[in-house]
């Protein structure tokens, strides 16, 4: 409070003429109080610079001659400047005072539907394009910077502020916050390359997309820094995945604006008005424009093109523009500077340092373990592939062996003998038997119900299992089913074919899914150590269900070389383990694509900052590298 006390006292000082009211904003370039004339009765809003940049000579020489080029510049959607005063450690900019809000205010509170926000985007065009026709560029354009006033008109303001500061430079401080809103930050503007018309096109770009969405076109996760690298290497999420509602002639245009380079945008802010408004009037008709809450009070290319549709277009009925659309974010990452900012605390952006993110190495551990972990599991496996017999031992025998003394030796190319030498009282006589052959808890084989011959050693038959031989090998579990009058007796028992896992079908299985684990996890970790964020969350998702096959393809090659026979849960816990570890695994190197692409904003930003040097060399005794 007391220093609100302080800048009204300052400001009465100053200026005399007018009366001091409350402080309507705050940032890093100083403050915004209202105020009144005294003699016109007439509201308006006074920028106050701060007092770390008022001391700087060349700052208040720069807002001067930005002060000068707004109030030569008459346009009605354009906040015009009325007075500027200069008044010993004092700058004061007078200006129009809007009370309506801003667009982001209402967007926030109420949303847009589409026409509103097309609306929206044409008085931003005529309004830049006003300011651009005499040389002053807004470098800022977004929706807070967009006020509404009297009867439905809306204005642009805080035009050139940022060059204030930095001529042509986007500056940040050593901690690599920007000045500036990143969000909606151009590509050339972050990197310290030279600025044009097409640089508040791709702001403006980026304020409709939003408008029509609720989104922005990049993630805003991290800090300034990492925002505005997303907007120099990444693409932007198209329009139409995130509103497939928007009509497909305004969403060509929208990514037009905000296409990376400039050459491939708009090359004006009315070229991009005038698409705006031709999109709008194809999708609803010339009379799209009529009882909108936003009004086009600038006759020309732009007004005229939002009220000439096409003979082909149909306006939808009721002049539907859409459902209403609000953000689904309510703080947009802005200047990270502070209040009362002192310039000697700044320097450009291509030559602030770059902290590269660490290494991950305790998720590549934890990573590796659980691999680790999953493979020794998947190979020795986990839990008994057989049970204990059900029969006593020497009641049954299985190609003359016990199952109760072991796994039975079998040959799927040949008859199985089994015989039958006593069952427990009250199982009845068995008439005829079955083979059932699994792998992992699987079957595999079914042979089909033999009768028994009555013989001196016993029941005797021979069960044909070949349709298995080569499907499987190695170690299996069977089930012997013996059929009677009195039901069936179910005998689990494990089984070692004779023929190598390596020459069945299942084999081939396993090692297929090997190599396709590893080629598909080698190619997923290269994508994500290239750091292509848009791919990122998909490849750390993919990483996992690699993983989880990786943990099959483990317990399969444990039955290949003869270690385990695998089991229901034998396959189930490597491969839930060894898809943590493919999620933990992607984490870290997603991490590592954090720090490769930050890398190359450095090298990138190295390059600009020295082909700039070459082409304007800078003092030493200017502050900056000799």
């Amino acid at each position: 409070m007391s220093s609100v006390m302080e800048s009204q006292s300052a400001l009465e000082a100053v200026l005399p003429g007018y009366e001091i009211g409350a402080e309507l904003g705050r940032g890093a370039f100083g403050i915004v109080m209202a105020g009144r004339h005294r003699q016109l009765g007439r509201e308006v809003a006074i920028k106050v610079l701060s007092q770390g940049l008022v001391d700087n000579a060349d700052v208040r020489s720069r807002f001067l001659a930005e002060a000068q080029l707004l109030a030569s510049i008459e346009h009605p959607h354009i906040v015009p400047v009325y007075d500027y005063v200069e008044h010993d450690d004092a700058c004061a900019l007078v200006m129009e005072h809007l009370s309506g809000g801003t667009v982001w205010g209402r967007f926030v509170d109420r949303g847009f539907d589409h026409r509103t926000a097309c609306a929206i985007a044409l008085v931003a065009c005529s309004g830049l394009q006003g300011a651009h026709k005499r040389g002053v560029l807004h470098r800022d354009m977004k929706p807070e910077n967009m006020l509404f006033g009297e009867d439905r008109v809306l204005k642009v303001t805080d035009f050139g502020i940022a060059r204030v500061l930095g001529e042509d430079d986007t500056l940040a401080t050593a901690g690599g916050d920007l000045l500036g809103t990143p969000a909606y930050m151009a590509p050339e503007q972050a990197s310290g390359a030279d600025l044009g018309p097409a640089t508040d096109v791709y702001a403006s770009g980026v304020m409709l997309y939003e408008l029509l969405s609720g989104r922005l076109p990049f993630d805003e996760e991290g800090g300034s820094l990492a925002i505005v690298l997303r907007h120099m290497n990444e693409e932007p999420t198209p329009l139409r995945d995130v509103a497939p509602a928007v009509p497909p002639k305004l969403v060509e245009v929208v990514m037009q604006a905000i296409a990376r380079s400039p050459s491939d945008r708009f090359d004006s802010a009315e070229g991009f008005g005038v698409a705006v408004g031709e999109a709008a009037a194809a999708s609803w008709g010339a009379t799209w424009l009529e009882g909108l809450r936003v009004s086009l009070r600038e006759p020309g290319p732009i007004l005229v093109s939002a009220q000439t549709a096409p003979a082909t277009a149909v306006a939808a009925p009721g002049l539907d523009g859409g459902e209403v659309v609000k953000p689904s974010i309510e703080i947009h990452a802005g200047a990270g500077a502070g209040d009362d900012l002192v310039l000697s605390d700044l320097m450009p952006l291509r030559r602030t340092p770059v902290d590269m993110p660490a290494f991950p190495t305790a998720l590549a551990w934890v990573g590796a373990a659980l691999a680790v972990v999953a493979l020794v599991l998947g190979l020795l496996g986990v839990g008994s592939s057989t049970t204990k017999p059900a029969l006593p031992a020497g009641s049954v025998t299985v190609a003359g062996h016990d199952p109760t003394a072991g796994r039975v030796p079998v040959n799927l190319n040949q008859p199985i003998p089994i015989v039958v030498h006593g069952l427990p009282a009250g199982s009845g006589v068995p008439s005829s038997a079955r083979l059932v052959i699994s792998l992992g808890g699987l079957s595999v084989v079914h042979s089909t119900s033999v009768p028994f011959v009555r013989t001196s050693d016993g029941l005797v038959t021979n069960v044909d299992a070949s349709a298995g031989r080569y499907l499987v090998g190695g170690k299996l579990t069977a089930n012997l089913e013996l059929v009677g009058s009195q039901g069936t007796v179910d005998d689990h028992f494990g089984l070692h074919a004779s023929r190598s896992p390596f020459g069945t079908f299942g084999g081939v299985v396993g090692i297929a899914l090997l190599l396709i684990v590893a080629a598909y996890t080698e190619s997923i970790l290269r994508t994500l150590r290239r750091g292509r964020r848009r791919q990122n969350r998909a490849a750390v998702g993919g990483l996992a269900v690699v993983g989880a096959f990786g943990g099959l393809a483990a317990a399969l090659f444990g039955w290949m070389i003869g270690i385990s026979a695998p089991t229901i849960g034998g396959i189930i816990l490597p491969a839930v383990i060894a898809a943590a570890a493919g999620l933990v695994g992607g984490l870290a190197a997603r991490r590592v694509g954090e720090r490769a692409r930050v890398k190359r904003r450095s090298n990138r930003l190295v390059l600009v900052a020295k082909r700039k040097s070459v082409s304007a060399p800078q003092p030493a005794s200017a502050g900056g590298e000799a």
